[in-house]
């Protein structure tokens, strides 16, 4: 019921069947409905009780017909209803529009008539137009409820939480939904007006008892700021992470609220958006449409290619445009555009040539026939163009001298995908429902292709997509999304659909090493999936219409993502999962020097300033504590696993501490804090006895390894400054500047960050209240 309209059923005591039969049936479906059930008589005036009934409830819904335009009590119900500005839904059960009252004649309402007549259909409208927007409608009823108490003197006007609840009621008004009353007005002005004669009244007692009042005034002000500070971290937990960030950042200047409590809560928000997202910066590029936009090969800045006619590089690490940009192609001489292996595929009806960017000039024609072009790619040394054209064949042509190669090879259907696999003559074509793998090794008499295979999706291929390494393959279709090894054409992701029905693939981009899967899809994300398994890593925000591309940068530690209505994107997707990017030497080098297990049997590990140990008879507990005196407490002190702990190490910088445990998992914390930054499962089947871990020279590695000799390498994001600053480190950047804050003056600015200081330092007021 807390979840449901209360309904009030206006009808005309002819029409009782027709109320019987909505009263009945909003009942079963979890309503409460109001309703008289001796009805009223035509000329009969409307009751005190039938006024209640409608003043309690937050929808009004009239059974219109012809008996309930005729009465003069159901008029005067519409009456009552439209004055205390509560909804109304007509529901009608016959052809009622050109008697329609003026009142109402605007709003839609649900029939319940029609020559394919679906009452169950009819109740379901019903059902979605009662409860929208029902949170705000619940509290149009309770608001006007007290505030009547309130106007007939039984009741107070709201102060504290409720006036500030009140206050977002009204600031919040959905669209269509009932005005405000007068008496919801008169009812939340009394409360500012108690609301500030209670501050003028603070002031004058202020002036006459200062010292008094100052401390009342910091107690009541710290009190304040921890409220502030607990409802700020409650609603960070509902924001995507970039906005947590920005909103937890500016309350490191509320330094009089004294409660560890309220500053715990803060830290922990803080430390979950950090672990529980990896997303460390999100770039937004310039908004217009595009042929393409994609990683310039051997530089990591992301190429954009206008629909205007212009091209752009721009730096990924603040969104700048390079100077100077690319040099483009006539947009007369190129209306579509593909990219491909660092050069521009230009496309015009049944041609094809090939733009330099760099040296800006066309080379050659490689590719002019009779049939229009659906979409060409160019082989990995660049010397080969296949062009795929509407009669559904595949022609090689030769880039340098335009000759074709070989025999064109016919396919089944058209071509919606081509793509290359890096470093071998092997080509995917997407037709159909079926992804073809040809091995284009040439035949004894040079002319014929080699073998092919064919991978099979329940429907039209929608997506695909080749890592870098040329190890994987991804195609996708409707919400379903499957990946194949391309060396044993075995499936590493079982088709499968990643979401609702509702919910479209529209583009597909893999990790280089193909682990990870981008997926841009038509409810206006774009994800990170995990290929062996689908699991979703993270969910990147931002779009307003459905992402059409989506591209890792060639580290695998970046997506750009592009959407229909021109909008591009950056994101730092950096996941802390297993990576090969560690060579073997440096892996055997952090085992065989590292003193991690050693720390562990001794139930204790020492650094400058900081202890940590094992707890008496909790092997699992470690206690983090300071070898030093006067210095601030931490927010969270005890460190826990599920296992017995098996290992413990700091990083370098003594920033950050790994721990492992016999069940398989190792975490990795922050010093300054106690929160937990990353949690790795090292072992799935936790038959280990003992898990190591210590991080590399560097700090951004953690190498971890096991009883069975197994190693792992983990990719980590080092901390800089506190953990605020940390965070603020890993806000976007706008034109070159982060978000934060605007920074003025000429010449190199500082960073905005450095003044963002966690408050409980040295010297800092939480630290005075606890000591």
């Amino acid at each position: 019921m807390a979840n449901r309209s209360r309904i009030f059923i206006s009808y005309s005591h002819r029409d009782r069947d027709r109320a019987d039969f909505l009263w009945e049936s909003l009942l079963a479906r979890g309503y409460d409905v109001s309703i008289d059930r001796e009805g009223i008589l035509e000329t009969e005036l409307i009751t005190t009780r039938i006024r209640d009934m409608i003043h309690e409830a937050d929808v009004i819904v009239l059974v219109l017909g012809p008996n309930w335009l005729t009465s003069p009590a159901c008029r005067q119900e519409m009456q009552v209803s439209l004055e205390m500005n509560k909804r109304v839904v007509p529901a009608a059960f016959e052809d009622v529009g050109p008697d329609l009252p003026d009142e109402i004649r605007d709003i839609n309402y649900v029939r319940f008539y029609g020559r394919n007549r679906d009452w169950d259909q009819a109740l379901d409208r019903l059902e979605a137009s009662l409860d929208r927007d029902i949170a705000w409608i619940r509290d149009h009823t309770r608001f006007g409820e007290q505030a009547g108490r309130y106007l007939s003197g039984i009741g107070a006007p709201p102060r504290g939480r409720e006036l500030r609840a009140i206050r977002r009621w009204i600031e919040r008004h959905p669209r269509g939904a009932p005005d405000p009353t007068t008496d919801h007005w008169r009812y939340f002005k009394a409360g500012m007006r108690r609301r500030k004669w209670q501050q003028i009244t603070g002031s004058i007692l202020a002036t006459v008892a200062v010292c008094a009042a100052l401390v009342v005034g910091v107690t009541v002000l710290g009190n304040r700021q921890c409220q502030e500070l607990r409802d700020h971290a409650r609603q960070a937990q509902a924001l995507d992470p970039v906005q947590a960030i920005q909103s937890i950042l500016p309350l490191s200047g509320l330094s009089f609220c004294r409660s560890s409590g309220a500053w715990l809560e803060v830290m922990g928000a803080l430390g979950q958006t950090i672990q529980g997202q990896r997303l460390r910066a999100e770039v937004t590029m310039p908004n217009a449409a595009a042929h393409f936009v994609d990683f310039l090969p051997g530089t990591g800045q992301v190429v954009f290619a206008a629909l205007d006619g212009t091209g752009s590089l721009i730096d990924p690490h603040t969104g700048a445009r390079e100077e100077g940009g690319i040099l483009m192609p006539d947009t007369e001489v190129a209306p579509r555009i593909l990219y491909d292996q660092g050069r521009f595929l230009l496309v015009r009806d049944s041609r094809v040539t090939v733009w330099s960017p760099r040296e800006g000039r066309v080379a050659g024609l490689p590719y002019q026939g009779t049939e229009r072009v659906l979409s060409a790619a160019l082989s990995p040394g660049g010397e080969t163009l296949v062009v795929a054209t509407a009669d559904n064949l595949l022609h090689f042509q030769s880039v340098s001298s335009g000759r074709a190669l070989r025999d064109p090879i016919a396919l089944g259907s058209d071509v919606s995908a081509l793509a290359f696999v890096s470093g071998n003559a092997r080509l995917v074509v997407a037709t159909g429902n079926t992804l073809q793998v040809m091995d284009l090794l040439p035949a004894f008499d040079g002319r014929a292709a080699g073998v092919v295979r064919r991978l099979e999706l329940p429907g039209p291929i929608a997506a695909m997509d080749v890592s870098a390494d040329g190890t994987t393959v991804a195609a996708a279709t409707g919400n379903i999304a499957a990946v194949w090894d391309l060396t044993t054409f075995e499936p590493i992701l079982n088709a499968s659909a990643l979401y609702l029905q509702d919910v479209e693939i529209v583009s597909l981009g893999l990790s280089p090493d193909g682990m990870r899967l981008a997926v841009g899809a038509s409810d206006k994300r774009a994800r990170i999936h995990d290929v062996p398994t689908g699991k979703r890593m993270m969910t990147l925000l931002g779009h307003d219409s459905p992402v059409i591309e989506v591209r890792f940068s060639p580290q695998g530690d970046e997506v750009v993502t592009y959407d229909t209505s021109g909008v591009m994107r950056l994101f730092d997707v950096s996941t802390g999962h297993l990576v090969p990017d560690i060579s073997e030497e440096m892996v055997n080098a952090v085992i065989s020097t590292t003193q991690a297990g050693e720390h562990a049997s001794a139930g204790r590990l020492e650094a400058t300033g900081t202890l940590v140990s094992l707890l008496p008879n909790q092997e699992n507990v470690l206690r983090l504590s300071h070898s030093g005196e006067d210095v601030p407490p931490y927010y969270e002190d005890l460190l826990v696993h599920d296992g017995t702990v098996t290992s413990m190490a700091f990083s370098p910088d003594e920033r950050q501490l790994v721990t492992g445990a016999d069940d398989g998992q190792v975490r990795v914390w922050d010093t300054q804090t106690g929160l937990l930054l990353y949690d790795f499962e090292h072992s799935r089947d936790a038959l280990v006895t003992y898990v190591a871990a210590d991080f590399t020279p560097d700090g951004d590695h953690v190498v971890s390894w096991d009883s069975n000799g197994e190693h792992r390498v983990w990719a980590i994001q080092p901390l800089s400054g506190d953990l605020f600053q940390t965070a603020c480190r890993l806000l976007p950047f706008e034109n070159g500047v982060r978000e934060l804050a605007p920074v003025d003056g000429a010449g190199e600015a500082e960073d905005p960050c450095d003044s963002v200081v966690l408050v409980p330092e040295w010297g800092g007021p939480m630290w005075l209240a606890l000591r």
